[in-house]
């Protein structure tokens, strides 16, 4: 894979993951006197911790979606800026569980690191190469291509991945059609899975990081030869695509 196919690929994906979290933090604005309604019992030290979140929160994901969009432009300080970003998320993500457990976003504090590192890595592999012609074929690996049996195991990763934010939609559709109104729709929902799952959004965000991990996976893979393999990424690529369009829709 081109070093320039690399750039576009963690540029988009911190454009993406960052707007995504620009929408989740505006709602989390609301969240504190939501929670101060739910929770009466709650601390004043707290509920402003909670506030100071969301608005830190908006800060971090718009230098995350900044950095992508200077990492696309290959500006001189683009680099620095995509190292910065990435190491603040990572920060924000793991201090607070040093003070108290979030409320509905918990599973969220290894999904977010795990994308964090892994883009991260992509920034620290291609550093080299960062600022050579776009048209240059600089392998992110070396230059030999991946071998044909981990293309697969990716393949078969991604099929994994888009798996589950379907059967989440169809477990949706399935109890929304047994209740008599949205409200029991939720609560039947919530019997078939988890606690950890039961917060606001969180299977949206679970569904949408699948899709993007499916996405990414099948992208790669698109090369292997073969008809069937070929057929399976066209798939997955469909269906994690209308996926994650799905669930952003949903958020809004």
């Amino acid at each position: 894979m081109k070093t320039s196919n690399w750039i576009k690929l963690i540029g988009i994906s911190c454009i993406v993951f960052g707007s995504l979290g620009i929408i989740g933090d505006i709602s989390s604005l609301f969240v504190p006197q939501s929670i101060k309604d739910t929770w009466p019992e709650i601390s004043p030290e707290r509920l402003k911790w909670l506030e100071f979140l969301a608005y830190f929160g908006f800060f971090v994901n718009t230098v995350y979606l900044i950095a992508g969009v200077f990492l696309l432009r290959k500006k001189l300080f683009s680099l620095n800026l995509m190292y910065a970003a990435l190491t603040i998320s990572l920060l924000y993500a793991v201090i607070p569980l040093l003070f108290f457990k979030p409320f509905d976003d918990y599973i969220f504090v290894v999904i977010g690191p795990i994308i964090d590192l892994s883009l991260l890595f992509g920034v620290y592999k291609i550093r080299r190469y960062y600022y050579k012609d776009s048209d240059e074929i600089v392998k992110l690996f070396g230059e030999n291509k991946l071998n044909p049996p981990l293309l697969k195991l990716l393949t078969l990763l991604g099929a994994l991945f888009i798996s589950i934010p379907i059967l989440l939609q169809g477990l949706w559709i399935y109890v929304f059609s047994l209740a008599d109104n949205q409200t029991d729709a939720i609560v039947l929902h919530h019997s078939y899975l988890p606690e950890i799952l039961h917060g606001r959004y969180v299977t949206t965000y679970l569904s949408l990081a699948f899709c993007f991990l499916a996405i990414i996976f099948s992208s790669i893979s698109f090369k292997l030869s073969g008809k069937l393999w070929k057929t399976l990424n066209t798939f997955i690529l469909i269906f994690a695509s209308l996926m994650l369009f799905l669930n952003l829709f949903q958020l809004m």
